[in-house]
C-alpha cells in the first residue's frame, strides 16, 4: 500500500464560494509533489435536487485517476463543505470503484456537521427568515450580496483576484438549504479527524472539536485565507496529513 504521507489531497470547496477557492492551495501543493483533486460543485445546482447526493457523486467522479494500488485520500472541506465529509468518507470506502481508503478528514473553518438537519434549521430564526426573503423564484443571490464591501476588500485585497472570486460565486437554490444534510456522522477517531481553524469566528467550533479529542490546528488568518495565503494553508494541510500518516503507521 502507498505510504499515507503520499495520500491524495481532496480539497472540497464551500458550495457557496465557487470552485476558484482551493485552486491557489492546490497549485502550492502540486509544486511540492502532492497529488491533489479540486472537484467543482457548481454544475450540481444547474439541475433539480436533491442536491446532497449529487454533490457527493460530483466529488467522487472528479477524483484523480488512482494509482495501482489506489493511494489513500485525505479530505479537506471548507466552510459548508464540512457537511459533506462524513458521507463522502463512507461513499469512497464503500461505493467508489475502486474503493478508496480515507486516511483522514480535515474540517477547515467549517461548522461541525449536523447529520439530518437542514442548513435553514441550523440557522437562528431571523437569519433563516432573511434567507427566505432573499430568494427570487426559489433562487438566492450570490452570498456576497449584502456583504460589507470593505470587509471583502480587507480579506481579498488584490482587485483582480477579488473580481475573479466574485465572478465565480454561484446562485444557489433555496431548496439546497432546506434539504436535510446526510445522516453520516463525523469519524470519531482522533487519529483520522482534525480541524483547521482559520478565523476567530470559528473558535467556538474549534474548542468544541478539541473537547471531542480531535487535533485542532489554529492559524491567525481569515475565512478566505486559502485564496489569499495558499502557501501557509498548504503548510497546515501537509502538517495534518503527515499526522494522519504517523498515527496510522
Amino acid at each position: 500500500m502507498p505510504a499515507l504521507n503520499q495520500a491524495e489531497l481532496v480539497l472540497v470547496h464551500d458550495p457557496l464560494a465557487g470552485d476558484l477557492f482551493w485552486q491557489p492551495v492546490a497549485g502550492a501543493l502540486r509544486v511540492r509533489g502532492r497529488t491533489v483533486s479540486v472537484p467543482s460543485l457548481t454544475a450540481v445546482f444547474d439541475a433539480a435536487g436533491p442536491y446532497y447526493p449529487e454533490l457527493l457523486d460530483a466529488v467522487a467522479r472528479q477524483l484523480a485517476a488512482p494509482s495501482v494500488p489506489a493511494a489513500p485520500v485525505v479530505l479537506a472541506g471548507h466552510s459548508a463543505a464540512g457537511a459533506l465529509l462524513p458521507a463522502l468518507r463512507e461513499l469512497l470506502a464503500r461505493g467508489h470503484r475502486p474503493p478508496r481508503t480515507v486516511a483522514g478528514t480535515v474540517y477547515v473553518d467549517a461548522p461541525w456537521p449536523l447529520p439530518g438537519r437542514s442548513g435553514l434549521a441550523a440557522l437562528p430564526p431571523e437569519q433563516a427568515a432573511r434567507l427566505r426573503e432573499l430568494a427570487e423564484d426559489g433562487v438566492l443571490p450570490p452570498w456576497d450580496i449584502g456583504f460589507a464591501e470593505q470587509a471583502l476588500i480587507d480579506a481579498v485585497p488584490d482587485p483582480v483576484l477579488r473580481e475573479r472570486f466574485r465572478a465565480g460565486l454561484p446562485r444557489l437554490p433555496l431548496a439546497y438549504f432546506q434539504e436535510p444534510a446526510p445522516a453520516a456522522v463525523p469519524d470519531p477517531d482522533p487519529a483520522r479527524t482534525a480541524y483547521l481553524r482559520l478565523s476567530p469566528r470559528y473558535e467556538e467550533t474549534a474548542m468544541r472539536v478539541e473537547a471531542l479529542g480531535h487535533r485542532v490546528l489554529r492559524r491567525t488568518a481569515h475565512h478566505l485565507s486559502p485564496l489569499t495565503d495558499p502557501e501557509a494553508t498548504a503548510d497546515a494541510l501537509e502538517k495534518l496529513a503527515l499526522r494522519f500518516a504517523l498515527r496510522s503507521a
